[in-house]
């Protein structure tokens, strides 16, 4: 019972792993996607409709509205492997961070405007 719980977890954790990265990577580049693809992105990802309700909500097939996931997601990972935006904006952030826990105002001053200016 407990291992299946712990694999239960694991996959949950998995799929909310993976949703929060192409909400990233959608965040960075959506503005490559077509009006269709963005819609559908936006509501699998960002919404959490499931692939019936997208095809219910687009009048497409549910199998359109998974090869539509599948290109989209395939396009945002093929973007972040040539540009590596959010990886580099990621590491930023964590050095931001660092830094701050320094509790330095000096160093703060200099942090808020930098990340005003990202």
């Amino acid at each position: 019972m407990r291992r299946a719980i712990s694999t239960a977890s694991r996959r949950l954790s998995t799929m909310l792993d993976k949703t929060q990265r192409m909400n990233s990577l959608l965040d960075w580049y959506e503005s490559l996607l077509t009006a269709n693809q963005k819609a559908i992105a936006d509501m699998h990802f960002r919404e959490d409709f499931s692939l019936s309700e997208i095809a219910e909500q687009t009048g497409s097939s549910r199998s359109a509205v998974y090869d539509t996931i599948q290109r989209v997601q395939k396009i945002m990972e093929d973007t972040e492997a040539k540009l590596h935006c959010v990886a580099k904006y990621e590491a930023r952030t964590r050095l931001y961070q660092t830094l701050r826990d320094l509790k330095i105002d000096a160093v703060d001053e200099i942090l808020d405007q930098l990340i005003e200016n990202e």
